[in-house]
């Protein structure tokens, strides 16, 4: 297996730069998943790594070679697409050995690197089927046997599980975890689903019109996102993100905003940070909690009302509007108070430990643990 080494990597298409001085390093043996909205330049950098495009500038390198005009077949690398293009005449043991067959392995080494990859994933059963006698995950297994049998310095995978219903995806992500952790190969995956990056990924790294946003463990994206972009992305439901000003003396900082009120941590904020400055402030759903608008408070919190209750089994989705805009709330089914329903007035608070905070007009993080 190798590492992988993006240096100021672009891509222009004419005068459009769809992908804009990424530098990214995928170490040997990590499973890196590039995640963004559509659109913003993550499969390119995946064919780019693949030989399928061009790199219009910057440097690449796969195991510290540098593969700049080196055709896809001479990178050793092997690429699952979100398509199986399974050969549907061929079996299933023919279509594992088809690569291996084009380059002249011999007989029994082909036999054997099939059966070895077939019970690896589960698929010595299906070896004298067609592709048209299997189901959707089974297929996708196939499709990453193919590449497996190679043993590549790299695998590639674009977008494999969209085709896949929720129950197969999460099937499917399990299965990719283990081979991961069996093969113990450079893998770089890429998703618009965050949540497959969060559940799959060693690291991710996170794009946003073709600018590198964030690069670090699914952990440290959730916990301490670098901007109000990743905040927004990351986690679902999404961070709820609110205007506000900051107020208040050194010793005892808040964020004040229409319809709210949210204490900070004394010493949370860097002493360049004054009063007066525009914030956004972030709250993950799951942080804000009911407090009992009946008892007399100093008006800490959001203040709105009930529009819409998701429930969802032993926990449901507040959907709150005030002065500050929409906010979403994730709370246990057991805390809300009788009776409540649309309508009804609400007051959220949340621990000073849990805020985010946000530059309004940049979107880069201020100071503060998370």
């Amino acid at each position: 297996m190798a590492a992988v080494e993006l240096r100021q990597v672009r891509k222009r298409y004419g005068e459009v730069e769809v992908v804009r001085g990424v530098d990214l390093t995928v170490a040997d043996g990590e499973f890196l998943v590039l995640v963004g909205p559509s659109g913003c330049g993550k499969s390119t950098v995946l064919r780019m790594i693949a030989g399928l495009e061009e790199v219009s500038e910057g440097e690449l390198t796969i195991a510290g070679k540098d593969v700049r005009g080196v055709a896809p077949r001479d990178r050793d690398i092997a690429m699952v697409f979100q398509s199986y293009a399974l050969y549907p005449h061929l079996t299933v043991r023919e279509n594992l050995a088809f690569g291996l067959k084009v380059r002249k392995f011999p007989k029994t080494e082909i036999a054997g690197r099939v059966d070895e990859v077939a019970k690896v994933l589960e698929l010595s059963g299906l070896l004298d089927r067609l592709p048209k006698e299997l189901s959707g995950g089974q297929r996708q297994r196939v499709a990453m046997g193919r590449a497996m049998v190679r043993r590549p310095k790299a695998f590639l995978f674009d977008e494999p599980l969209s085709n896949l219903d929720a129950a197969l995806r999460s099937q499917m992500r399990v299965e990719i975890k283990r081979l991961h952790r069996e093969l113990g190969a450079t893998m770089v995956y890429v998703t618009h689903d965050q949540v497959e990056a969060m559940t799959l990924a060693d690291r991710i790294a996170l794009l946003h019109r073709g600018v590198l946003q964030q690069v670090g463990r699914p952990d440290e994206l959730y916990d301490r996102p670098a901007n109000t972009f990743v905040a927004g992305f990351i986690g679902s439901p999404a961070m709820n993100l609110l205007d506000g000003v900051l107020v208040g003396e050194p010793g005892a900082p808040a964020v004040r905003g229409p319809g709210l009120l949210v204490p900070l941590l004394p010493g949370s904020l860097p002493a360049e940070v004054e009063a007066g400055r525009r914030v956004k402030v972030g709250v993950r759903p799951h942080d804000l909690t009911i407090a009992d608008i009946r008892v007399a408070t100093s008006g800490d919190g959001f203040q709105g009302t009930l529009e819409v209750l998701e429930p969802l089994g032993w926990e449901v989705h507040l959907h709150v509007r005030g002065e500050f805009g929409p906010l979403v709330a994730r709370v246990e089914r057991q805390a809300l108070p009788t009776p409540f329903g649309a309508g009804s007035p609400v007051r959220l608070v949340v621990d000073p430990t849990k805020v985010h905070l946000f530059d309004a007009e940049t979107g880069a993080r201020i100071g503060g643990d998370a």
